[in-house]
């Protein structure tokens, strides 16, 4: 076996949602350990019919040598908000293969999908591989989140090993972005000014009115130092952030978000329960 590669045959769930008398319900799940869902519920403070489902883990994380993949698809018309109960713990590799994570997301026409999973909280010599795709077909609305954290528990300066990171969104006109980077644990202080957390939130479809509103929300923080990207022709606007804690970086989370949904849907979402 070749340095850091796994041959442990990937763990795959899959969500299925659809639509019925305006409300969306999850059709189809199939959820292998380490893969565990709450029950969907329909909070009266979402745009109607949104079906809100929480992500839960097992296992206690994710370890080095791990291979989980998570395929989330939505019928025409299917709104949801998709989330995690907490943040992900990617472990201590300790000089084996990296983890990969690969999820694929599908968002039918005039679909909404809210994917907004906590950060990745990497420790002391993880090595994570964590890889999002998503298709959007036409009037498809998408609000992704992404961020990570690092931890040394010993408080010995140790850094993770590795993070690779890709990012795709695809429209029905074909590709919109490739987001790549590959990051060594020793380069993350130089790279981020010495931020200890850093993030996005990318919204496609609605992006000339989501992008303002989300950059203008965390700069109204000043513990948070953040960047918008309008790519007006793909619809996209991605706003990325660094903070100092994972406190700060909840917040940049959550109120991009926000943000985002209040933008699109002219309400601001009800608080979520973690």
């Amino acid at each position: 076996m070749a340095p850091g590669i796994s041959l442990a045959p990937q763990v795959a769930a899959r969500l299925a949602f659809s639509v019925s008398a305006g409300r969306s319900y999850l059709a189809r799940q199939f959820t292998p350990h380490p893969f565990h869902i709450t029950r969907p519920y329909h909070d009266p403070g979402d745009p109607a019919g949104m079906a809100t489902l929480y992500l839960q883990s097992s296992s206690g994380g994710i370890y080095g040598g791990d291979d989980l993949g998570l395929s989330v698809t939505l019928d025409p018309g299917a709104q949801v908000h998709l989330t995690t109960q907490a943040s992900t713990v990617v472990h201590d590799a300790r000089g084996g293969p990296a983890a990969r994570q690969e999820v694929r997301l599908e968002v039918g026409a005039g679909g909404w999908l809210e994917y907004c999973p906590d950060p990745a909280i990497l420790m002391a010599g993880a090595a994570l591989d964590n890889r999002v795709s998503a298709t959007l077909a036409e009037g498809a609305v998408l609000i992704l989140s992404d961020a990570q954290l690092c931890h040394d528990p010993a408080g010995a300066g140790r850094g993770f090993d590795r993070l690779d990171s890709e990012l795709r969104i695809a429209g029905p006109e074909g590709a919109r972005l490739i987001d790549r980077f590959d990051l060594r644990g020793t380069d993350w202080t130089a790279r981020t000014g010495g931020y200890g957390c850093s993030g996005l939130t990318l919204v496609a479809g609605g992006a000339a009115q989501a992008g303002p509103a989300m950059i203008a929300a965390l700069d109204a923080r000043p513990d948070v130092y953040a960047g918008l990207s309008l790519l007006g022709d793909r619809d996209l606007a991605i706003v990325r952030f660094l903070t100092r804690d994972g406190v700060s970086l909840s917040h940049a989370l959550r109120e991009s978000w926000a943000a985002a949904r209040r933008a699109l849907s002219g309400r601001a979402p009800p608080p979520r329960r973690k």
